[in-house]
């Protein structure tokens, strides 16, 4: 498919005062942003338990890769806005620049901002070879972007460059300013000719980069690999078989990479299942210890269905908080819950730490490419995504400010703790969610039996700038993640979610009872 190179150019209707007002909102927004991603640095700063010094360089690092970022984004906005050569230089983006956008006239067209937006985009790829989390997130917060065309250009480029030149010919004697624009793009052009395409999505189909990221989980002792957007391997129903095949036939790539992870596995099927409800960028599942979490599956039924687990829901029902609970259980009961959790799930729970560390060594490395990469998990899968983060974030800003756009996490099975999170927040271009439900007893009594805390992040909000909490209220009993997961991504508005395939999910969970498998009352004894 040939790329309609009008869509990436600017257009060339516009008047010098109407480029003017695009630029001063470009620019004001993107003050805002950069300021805000240099404030959650300072939180990080200040929670941080390093030595001060550490914690201080650690900052100046960052603010000076999001300064370096900002400014060559706006460089781009203003060659593109600032059609007269008269000298004038592009002003700097600083903690101190005006960031309230009241006060100016409005901006064009929608249509005529989108072609902007998109061929700043264009520019900014073209130039780094890379698509930063930063500059998705603020662009696509600013106005649409067609990265389906921009997909279509770098796949072909040297039928773009040719088009190019031939409009930059035409236009010279109709429109001086449209003839330079479109050379600019044709320059842009020639530079990738070399595949910046292949750079920026990893060059790699769905079977190659399963296989390459099974070889190193290998290497490191954790049974993984990564299963591709297809989910062709693992889908049943005609229904998801059917969802596939469009994906399939879809006839493009995408600029962005989806990585989801599933908590526990009721049958294998359940590494991708519960992610069919996604569509739009590629979209992988990471299949991690099979045996483990089928085990954990196994025995967090079994907990469900024990007579201590219901007499603890019955004591939540009627007290509404978890402290003291514990101590409220009779010696019997802790024993046959202790005989449950202590080996599948503390033997799940630290796989899923050491799976994290080796998955963010991965996506530091780029194995999915040189794009914004949004991570999704729930249970011990937020667990996994989390010490990814972690260890992401341990690292020099230089190499990872670019690379995490979104993160969604659900039920997440670690402490809700303000240093720890504020790493993160730091680290995320976008938004980082956190899902919880104070009603989750199964996840408040494994984490109170593993690690003696109730301040968990999948029980409660997490007390940090930047970081949204989502109340889960119907998730009751830690199973109901698996068929109520597609709910509470659509509440948080996360891109992508398909509504019909998010009813089926949850319409599938209540035939087979999980999704209210907890409603029973909880009257038995606690030494049943």
């Amino acid at each position: 498919m040939a790329a309609d190179l009008q869509k990436i150019a600017p257009p060339m209707h516009l008047t010098e005062a109407q480029n003017n007002i695009v630029f001063q909102h470009f620019f004001r927004h993107l003050a805002s942003y950069h300021n805000t991603a240099v404030l959650y640095s300072i939180l990080e700063s200040s929670l941080s338990s390093l030595a001060k010094e550490d914690g201080a360089n650690n900052q100046m690092a960052f603010e000076e890769e999001i300064n370096k970022w900002a400014q060559g984004l706006l460089g781009k906005a203003w060659m593109i806005c600032h059609t007269r050569d008269d000298g004038e230089k592009c002003p700097e983006i600083d903690l101190l620049a005006d960031t309230s956008a009241g006060d100016l006239d409005e901006m064009p067209a929608i249509e005529d901002v989108a072609k902007i937006l998109n061929t700043i985009l264009f520019f900014d790829i073209t130039t780094s070879k890379q698509y930063s989390a930063r500059t998705r997130t603020f662009l696509s917060n600013f106005g649409p972007l067609d990265e389906v065309t921009i997909v279509t250009t770098l796949k072909n480029p040297g039928h773009a460059i040719e088009e190019a030149q031939r409009q930059a010919d035409a236009a010279r004697t109709e429109h001086a300013e449209r003839g330079k624009a479109l050379r600019m793009l044709g320059v842009g052009l020639g530079a990738v000719a070399g595949g910046v395409l292949v750079g920026v999505t990893g060059g790699l189909a769905a079977p190659l980069v399963g296989a390459a990221v099974t070889t190193i989980f290998g290497w490191l002792g954790v049974g993984g690999t990564i299963c591709g957007g297809a989910f062709s391997a693992s889908t049943r129903s005609n229904r998801q078989q059917a969802w596939v095949e469009r994906r399939y036939k879809r006839g493009y790539d995408t600029l962005g990479v989806r990585l989801c992870i599933s908590g526990w596995l009721n049958e294998k099927e359940d590494v991708t299942a519960p992610w069919t409800i996604f569509n739009g960028d590629d979209t992988f599942a990471l299949q991690w210890e099979i045996r483990a979490l089928e085990e954990l599956s196994d025995a967090l039924m079994a907990l469900m269905k024990s007579q201590a687990m219901k007499y603890v829901k019955g004591q939540i029902i009627r007290r509404t908080i978890f402290a003291g609970l514990m101590n409220s259980l009779a010696p019997l009961a802790l024993l046959k819950i202790g005989q449950i959790i202590d080996n599948p799930w503390m033997n799940a729970r630290a796989l899923a730490i050491k799976t994290g560390a080796v998955l963010g060594d991965l996506l530091a490395n780029r194995v999915l490419g040189t794009r914004p990469v949004t991570l999704v998990g729930y249970s011990l899968g937020s667990l996994v995504t989390f010490e990814a983060l972690r260890y992401l974030a341990s690292l020099p800003p230089a190499g990872t400010m670019h690379l995490i756009q979104d993160v969604y996490l659900f039920g997440t099975p670690t402490a809700a703790d303000p240093e720890e999170w504020a790493r993160i927040r730091r680290l995320v271009a976008g938004r980082v969610v956190n899902g919880y439900s104070t009603n989750d007893y199964v996840l408040a009594v494994l984490c109170r039996a593993s690690d003696a805390t109730w301040q968990v992040a999948g029980l409660q909000k997490v007390d940090v700038k930047g970081v949204e909490n989502v109340c889960c209220e119907e998730v009751d009993g830690h199973t109901n993640w698996r068929w109520i997961i597609g709910k509470y991504l659509e509440e948080s508005n996360a891109p992508g979610i398909m509504q019909g395939e998010v009813k089926a999910q949850t319409d599938a969970g209540k035939r087979l009872g999980e999704v209210d498998a907890t409603q029973e009352a909880g009257s038995a004894s606690p030494a049943d």
